[in-house]
């Protein structure tokens, strides 16, 4: 899901240890999930665990000692990321839309703005991609345009073929 959004730069899985001291002065070392660049030169490292596992742990309280044990040199953020912050449905979406970009062809994303100029909104993804005249690419053309900013829709939610859509922001 963090590759599925635009302005992510680089992303590092698994960035070397930080050392910290915990809630009872031991010192620990921990590894993060994650350590994403974004486009604005922000640095965030990324933690990720069960939500079940948070609480049980108290997990947040640990992550306020890393929080604080943390230089600028290595993030400027913290974040914690559960399976109670995206639906099942977002993160197959996502994982859909980057099958999909690596597969990209300038002539669906030509067709999809050329459509873009006549469509009236709400519209289906079906009616939109049967208007592409791409066949089967339509629909891939489609959600690489909700990702990319074209159009809008709500990702929470499976994206399938009846999943309406809006004008995006970059259109």
């Amino acid at each position: 899901m963090l590759l599925a959004g635009n302005d992510v730069i680089d992303l590092w899985e698994q960035p070397p240890f930080v050392t910290y001291r915990d809630l009872s002065d031991h010192r620990k070392y921990h590894f993060f999930d994650f350590l994403v660049q974004f486009e604005d030169g922000q640095r965030v490292a990324i933690a990720v665990k069960p939500e079940k596992e948070v609480k049980r742990m108290r997990f947040t309280s640990e992550l306020r000692c890393i929080r604080e044990a943390i230089s600028k040199d290595f993030a400027d953020q913290v974040r914690l990321i559960t399976n109670a912050d995206f639906t099942r449905a977002e993160a197959l979406n996502a994982e859909r839309y980057l099958d999909f970009r690596r597969h990209k062809d300038a002539r669906w994303m030509s067709a999809l703005e050329a459509a873009l100029k006549t469509a009236v909104f709400p519209v289906t993804i079906k009616h939109l991609a049967d208007n592409l005249g791409l066949e089967r690419d339509g629909f891939r053309a489609v959600v690489v345009g909700i990702y990319e900013g074209l159009l809008e829709a709500d990702r929470t939610a499976p994206i399938n073929a009846e999943t309406l859509v809006m004008m995006g922001d970059r259109s």
